[in-house]
């Protein structure tokens, strides 16, 4: 009985961090097209944990490998704008990955992207959470870091 409880957990999880991805990519909210890829002669496994591996000191909360999909926590981020009149440092930015894996031929790629939100206590939107672009320099860098990797791997 335990162990059904727990497979319906990880099942209801699954579906729910695809559910979500599928309906950022569908909305246009976010897309991976002309996003930073890492490519690889490599094996999927290898790429994978390369991927994993490569988002070290951020916390995952998804990483179905049937789908391909790692996503990390909201981790706090430097803020790119400030607050108001007297340009106080009060607004806050937090951000996270999305990183696709999948088989290209007989290698493998990881295409990296970052959804960000900004808070600020000022304005129309106040004290809520809402989402901004994301950061080329961010993504680029995930993925060269994923790509260093591999290659100091051999691939």
């Amino acid at each position: 009985m335990l162990r059904c409880r727990a497979f319906s957990e990880i099942v209801v999880t699954t579906h729910r961090s695809l559910a979500v991805f599928t309906c950022l990519l569908l909305s246009g909210c976010a897309t991976l097209e002309g996003k930073p890829t890492a490519r690889s002669p490599c094996p999927f496994e290898q790429v994978w944990d390369t991927s994993i591996a490569a988002l070290e000191g951020v916390r995952l909360q998804t990483a179905d490998k049937a789908a391909g999909v790692l996503e990390t926590n909201w981790v706090e981020v430097e803020a790119s704008t400030q607050a108001g009149l007297m340009q106080r440092d009060v607004n806050k930015e937090r951000a996270r990955y999305v990183v696709e894996v999948k088989r290209e031929g007989t290698g493998a790629a990881a295409t990296v992207l970052q959804l960000r939100e900004a808070w600020s206590p000022m304005g129309v939107k106040m004290n809520q959470w809402r989402a901004v672009p994301g950061n080329p320099r961010d993504e680029e860098a995930v993925a060269a870091e994923i790509a260093r990797r591999l290659k100091e791997k051999g691939c």
